[in-house]
């Protein structure tokens, strides 16, 4: 009966030690983290002369490795042209009403170019903006497209 006691303990004690390891791996159980996707934008937009598109869009509370990457071509005016930004909203805000506005990506203007943008993690509204503002007369078609990325 002794041994078969020791056996039962040993099991009691590996199975005990398993359980442990394997909260271990997963977080203290809970489900492992996963990388979400949301389009932003995808196709073709046009902008107008002293105009611009935005797209706004939500980082969710908790997530991490926050990204905003996409593409852009421009055509359109003599320089096939347009101006893309990734901001905060009060900085949207700010440059929507011609103040000073800082930006987490500013292409300056381009006619083709990819952006990979880091961004805070944790909860947080952002705005992708094609900005033809400088354009007095010309508009601008773009074809784009840009996705967030996060770990959750």
């Amino acid at each position: 009966n002794v041994g078969i006691m020791v056996i039962v303990v040993g099991i009691v004690v590996l199975g005990s030690v398993l359980v442990l390891s394997l909260r271990g791996l997963g977080g203290g159980g809970g489900i492992l983290p996963s990388t979400q996707t949301v389009n932003i934008v995808n196709g073709l937009i046009t902008v107008n002369p002293h105009d611009y598109e935005s797209y706004q869009f939500n980082v969710p509370s908790g997530a991490t490795n926050v990204q905003v990457q996409g593409s852009f071509t421009a055509s359109g005016g003599s320089g096939n042209d347009i101006e893309v930004l990734v901001m905060d909203s009060t900085d949207f805000i700010n440059r929507q009403n011609g103040n000073q506005a800082s930006a987490y990506y500013d292409s300056g203007r381009l006619t083709a170019s990819n952006f990979d943008v880091p961004l805070p993690s944790g909860l947080g509204s952002y705005y992708l903006v094609y900005s033809n503002t400088f354009s007095s007369i010309s508009q601008k078609d773009i074809n784009t497209q840009a996705n967030l990325s996060y770990t959750s």
